[in-house]
């Protein structure tokens, strides 16, 4: 909108809007795959994007509605990040309890062992 208290729509508005939309939809297929890498890339371009238009945005619902985007984009992102951390600190501790297991069982065996012989 050219001012606060004009509804009349320009065709500067018009443009505008026609490129919120087409990137939004970009970003929705990214975020609708099933692929993890096209996720991330949808969540770091919505990020950006965000990021690049929160700043030149008036109206206050529209801004928060922005700024829950952009604080769920973060999250989701992070989550996926952690997801790695979470599952190598799950082979590292699962590879331990293995090996004690293992390291155990042995120790019972050559104890029996030992006992059977007499």
């Amino acid at each position: 909108m050219t001012n606060a208290n004009s509804k009349d729509v320009t065709f500067n508005d018009i443009l505008q809007y026609e490129i919120i939309k087409k990137t939004y939809q970009n970003i929705i297929t990214k975020l609708n795959s099933r692929n993890l890498k096209s996720l991330k890339e949808g969540l770091r371009e919505l990020l950006n994007f965000v990021r690049d238009i929160k700043n030149n945005i008036l109206d206050k619902r529209l801004r928060r509605m922005i700024q829950y985007q952009q604080k769920l984009a973060k999250r989701l992102l992070l989550i996926i990040n952690i997801r790695y951390v979470i599952f190598f600190i799950y082979k590292v501790v699962v590879n331990t309890l293995v090996s004690r297991l293992y390291e155990s069982i042995r120790t019972l065996l050559e104890e029996v062992s030992n006992v059977i012989r007499y």
